[in-house]
């Protein structure tokens, strides 16, 4: 309770700083990494990743939006303007001496053009963490716009000659190989991006991408010898469509890209034999994903089951299908929240803390800096290997009112 009055201040400061709308659209690249549906936007302001957060004005230089600072023996905090952050380790950190309870500083790297509004909620999820662990600290947000190289060249020096070690960067593949080719002294965490995906790092790189891989290697367990792929033709779609056949093999009856919401799917799956008794991925995000679902009972099509990653892990899938359209429909998920009390600061903060793996990868980055570098305990199980933040996998079926773990519930895979 004697944080109550923070929330109170913080909550205040952020419905004054969502007066002015930064960005609803987010790149293409972000649409199929879960964070964003285009077709969500403007349905899904309640849930999770899909989350409508509104943005403050930019300032002219481009440089702080917000710096928080805070102390846990008079439990102050000065707001100045907007901010965010991230961070995540299991390699030698004795090379930044500095990082310390008495001198913790984090700085937020965000290119609010390429990311837009999706920046507010991985704030958040940092500034939870903070609160949850009562320390000192101080954090700022760096803009630089766009993910050009010069640009983010520019606010990766001015991070550093303020004197930030730790450094939250949610970029897509562009910028985070900009990060990587440019920068060796810094400690910086991806939460967007998995290492798999880049060209080799240096140590002081550490990404918390999801694995999608070791969700869909889950999720053909519970596939037949008839697969199906349904996608939309982003980039992230045809990675996954392009590893579920290289592991199904010759198995794959049929393949259909769905790039328009509109797109009358009647026939596509009216007296569509393919689609009868087959697993179907659907590597689509949620309305999609839900279109499609409909619309197999809808013409009395009968799948073995439908499969799906992380992206359709949220709860607007049972509100936009009915039960007998989700009854075989199973759903990779990573994110398992250990600690009721950090969980509810987020929802205070206005987090879906259930529901968006970038803020889950935000948080496990913070809790290995507490944990490797301050000495603290461990919150999350989920450890880091070559950099990596390595997710576990479980499956869950999509009920009536709520996702529900499949046989065992522990994360198993």
């Amino acid at each position: 309770m004697r944080f109550l009055w923070v929330f109170l201040i913080i909550g205040t400061f952020l419905q004054l700083q969502a007066q002015n709308e930064y960005s609803k659209v987010p790149p293409s690249e972000m649409i199929m990494m879960g964070i964003f549906d285009e077709d969500d936007v403007e349905s899904s302001n309640d849930f999770g990743d899909s989350q409508d957060y509104k943005k403050p004005e930019v300032q002219n230089d481009n440089t702080t939006d917000l710096f928080i600072k805070s102390n846990n023996d008079n439990a102050e905090v000065e707001f100045e303007s907007e901010q965010y952050y991230q961070e995540n380790e299991n390699v030698d950190l004795s090379q930044y001496s500095n990082i310390s309870k008495n001198n913790l500083k984090i700085a937020l790297l965000v290119p609010k053009k390429v990311i837009g509004s999706y920046a507010n909620s991985i704030s958040n999820s940092i500034l939870s963490y903070l609160l949850f662990k009562d320390t000192q600290f101080q954090f700022e947000v760096f803009d630089s716009v766009d993910e050009e190289e010069f640009s983010l060249s520019q606010k990766l020096g001015e991070i550093k000659a303020k004197g930030y070690q730790l450094v939250i960067a949610p970029l897509t593949g562009k910028g985070a190989q900009v990060v990587i080719n440019t920068t060796s002294d810094l400690l910086v965490f991806i939460p967007t991006v998995n290492k798999y995906e880049m060209n080799e790092a240096g140590g002081n790189i550490i990404f918390g991408g999801i694995d999608y891989k070791r969700q869909i290697d889950a999720l053909l367990t519970y596939a037949n010898d008839k697969v199906v792929l349904f996608n939309d033709g982003s980039k992230r779609s045809k990675e996954l469509a392009e590893y579920v056949k290289e592991q199904a093999f010759e198995s794959i009856a049929y393949s259909k890209d769905i790039k328009n919401i509109k797109t009358d799917l009647s026939g596509i799956i009216r007296k569509n034999s393919k689609l009868k008794k087959a697993s179907i991925f659907l590597n689509m995000p949620i309305v999609k994903s839900s279109l499609v679902a409909s619309q197999l009972t809808q013409h009395e099509v009968m799948p073995h089951v439908l499969l799906s990653t992380q992206v359709n892990y949220n709860p607007l899938l049972l509100k936009l299908t009915q039960l007998k359209d989700r009854e075989f429909f199973y759903i990779a998920n990573s994110i398992s929240y250990p600690d009721e009390k950090l969980k509810e600061i987020n929802l205070l903060l206005g987090n879906s803390p259930d529901y968006s793996w970038i803020d889950y990868s935000a948080s496990i980055g913070m809790d290995h800096i507490f944990s490797t570098q301050l000495g603290d305990m461990r919150v999350f199980d989920e450890d880091i290997y070559g950099n990596q933040i390595e997710y576990k996998v479980r499956v869950e079926k999509a009920g009536q009112s709520s996702f529900e773990p499949i046989g065992d519930s522990k994360f198993n895979y």
